[in-house]
């Protein structure tokens, strides 16, 4: 059996360049692969800083959204169709904190005026100093309609 020509020379060819970019490609994953584990650690080493050393757990949180000022006159929020997206969040503090809290609120949405229904990215309300939260922002849609008369 023999091999066809075009093959071979796919192999035999320019082996130089290829034993060369076979040692580039294993440099550069070594390189990810450190930069991964050294991000990891640096989480580690930020979570037992704002953290004490004590109970430390995990809680989930459904989020609230806060509204302030009224949409134009003869409009209304649909409140039962108001979606956040994530609808939660999970936070990390210490049991005696965690245990205090319920839910997580988004900073203010700005709804006076308003006419039509909203789609806007929400910061997350800090909850408590030592309490980190792994989202800090959410989408917040809300339906806006003519009130029936």
């Amino acid at each position: 059996m023999r091999i066809p020509e075009f093959i071979k020379s796919f192999f035999t060819k320019n082996i130089g360049l290829k034993v060369t970019a076979l040692l580039l490609t294993l440099v550069l994953w070594f390189y990810v692969v450190g930069e991964l584990n050294k991000g990891s650690e640096e989480e580690k080493h930020f979570l037992n800083k704002i953290l004490p050393s004590g109970d430390v757990a995990a809680k989930q949180l459904s989020i609230q959204p806060v509204f302030i000022g009224k949409p134009r006159p003869g409009y209304a929020i649909d409140i039962s169709s108001v979606m956040v997206e994530p609808d939660y969040c999970i936070v990390i503090g210490t049991k005696e904190l965690l245990g205090k809290i319920r839910v997580a609120y988004t900073m203010p949405i700005d709804i006076a005026g308003a006419s039509r229904s909203l789609i806007r990215p929400v910061a997350l309300s800090p909850i408590a100093p030592g309490v980190y939260m792994e989202e800090t922002f959410v989408q917040v849609t809300v339906p806006i309609e003519k009130i029936r008369q």
